[in-house]
């Protein structure tokens, strides 16, 4: 391989460049399908333990659509990581989907959210989960904190990842179960009451795990210097106003709202105000985190060698 293209290769991403925002609005959309699969899973069968009554059935979760959106998604990762903003460059390269690292998780991914929608086509949203978790084992081996510390970075990842996409959809699916129940206010509260001591365990994790990433990817001293530590602060922001709004949504249930009033106006917010987080931790993924991977000098200068020779 030429010098000049691992120079490129190395180069850090920054934000002016195209496909660093291609990037971002592919992850984004495959993020909110896997929230939308993952979490609409999992908020059915939370909803499923409400021990009051159920005026309404429970709507069916948007597991299907999730996928479906996150293989497109997938499909368009992959063929930016073979042709980088250039759409028909990528298309050129398809017989190379399982030449490189960031393609061939991307294919994966692919494959597993066509498995999982299939599945749920199939109404087998059980055997639905093994594709979806592949789903996230493969967003581990990608992530930034496994380039930097292998094995233990990945381990970080899904114990942030999994309560991310999981607090994210199983709100969605609240709310369209409160907005079904909004004529039954008792229930309404009791079904959201459920779910936020669910999204509370949820968030704890993701704090604590959100800390540690941080600290693996970037020193204090790069925090605000660099665009990923300014993007990153970011995010801790959003975070910050999403957990006011949480507790908005939490004074709201001592209230008593009149029938057909929905949902308070909180929860809605701070649902929107995750999806700005995961567009946000979407971009991150495609920017360069300031971080030196934990690899020796002599086994970097091999492999330089190697490469380039």
């Amino acid at each position: 391989m030429p010098v000049t293209i691992l120079l490129a290769a190395a180069a850090p991403a920054r934000l002016s460049m195209p496909v660093v925002w291609e990037n971002g609005v592919a992850r984004w959309l495959m993020l909110a399908g896997l929230s939308a699969a993952v979490g609409g899973l999992s908020g059915r069968g939370l909803a499923r333990q409400y021990k009051g009554n159920f005026p309404v059935p429970l709507p069916g979760p948007w597991a299907l659509r999730g996928s479906l959106l996150g293989a497109v998604a997938s499909g368009w990762l992959a063929l930016i990581a073979l042709g980088g903003a250039d759409f028909p460059a990528g298309l050129a390269h398809l017989g190379k989907l399982f030449a490189g690292t960031q393609s061939a998780v991307d294919t994966v991914e692919l494959i597993a959210f066509l498995l999982a929608a299939g599945l749920l086509r199939l109404r087998q949203p059980g055997w639905s989960w093994l594709p979806l978790t592949a789903v996230l084992v493969a967003e581990g081996i990608r992530a930034h904190p496994e380039k930097i510390i292998p094995v233990v970075g990945a381990l970080i990842t899904y114990c942030h990842l999994i309560p991310a996409v999981m607090w994210a959809g199983m709100l969605l699916y609240t709310l369209r179960v409160a907005i079904a129940w909004r004529d039954h206010p008792d229930d309404m509260r009791g079904l959201v009451r459920l779910y936020a001591t669910a999204a509370a365990w949820l968030f704890a994790v993701l704090v604590i795990t959100g800390v540690i990433s941080a600290l693996v990817l970037v020193p204090v001293s790069s925090l605000l210097t660099t665009t990923y530590g300014i993007v990153l602060v970011i995010k801790a922001v959003l975070v910050a106003v999403v957990a006011g709004l949480a507790v908005a949504g939490r004074v709201w249930l001592h209230s008593h709202p009149q029938p057909g009033a929905g949902p308070a106006r909180a929860t809605k917010l701070e649902f929107a105000g995750l999806a700005a987080v995961l567009a946000v931790a979407a971009l991150l993924t495609a920017l360069t985190p300031p971080a030196t991977p934990a690899r020796s000098s002599a086994a970097v200068s091999q492999h330089h060698s190697r490469t380039v020779g």
